[in-house]
């Protein structure tokens, strides 16, 4: 861990949007419990985080920020570690319920706090979790040649015309009914 200071947990979001707060510091994976589970056992992280806190025109609590960190995940071929560098923008307006929610205009994203207090380790854990890639993939030439390979053509099906058709029994069945008629 660097001697950057670490990212204070819970904030005043009013207060410090009245303030005009700037935070930074940074968190070890062990505090952001979620983004924990997925990384490979062992790998420590180091998240860089840096948040302002402001008010926009309608006194609306607005935050910005950026997270930055590499995390070792595994790659989905070949299931060895591999580094994955995420670099995520966080803003939003804070809100205090799911109604004040309903009421954020489109171009903002509405974060959910607590009754006075935002929870800045869950904001980071979220916001890391959501820039993951949908599947991550190593650049080992080794894994890339094994499941990057052109596939192999299908083998050959035998013959339709040698194997008997199981409706020619059926159409012995329409003609006789057609007769009847």
């Amino acid at each position: 861990m660097s001697s950057e200071q670490s990212l204070t947990r819970h904030i005043d979001y009013r207060r410090s949007a009245l303030n005009k707060t700037q935070l930074s510091g940074s968190l070890s994976l062990s505090e952001l419990p979620r983004t924990a589970e997925i990384v490979v056992a062992g790998s420590e992280a180091e998240v860089v985080t840096s948040i302002v806190v402001d008010e926009d025109a309608q006194r609306r609590v607005k935050l910005s920020g950026r997270v930055q960190t590499t995390l070792v995940l595994p790659c989905q071929r070949c299931l060895q570690p591999t580094e994955q560098p995420v670099d995520v923008a966080i803003g939003g307006i804070v809100v205090a319920s799911d109604e004040a929610a309903a009421a954020v205009p489109r171009e903002y994203e509405p974060i959910l706090a607590g009754d006075e207090t935002l929870d800045l380790h869950a904001l980071v854990d979220d916001e890391l979790l959501l820039a993951l890639p949908m599947t991550v993939q190593c650049d080992r030439p080794d894994c890339r040649a094994v499941y990057d390979r052109e596939p192999e053509p299908p083998a050959e099906e035998p013959s339709t015309s040698d194997k008997p058709n199981p409706f020619a029994a059926l159409a012995s069945l329409k003609g006789d009914d057609d007769k009847s008629r």
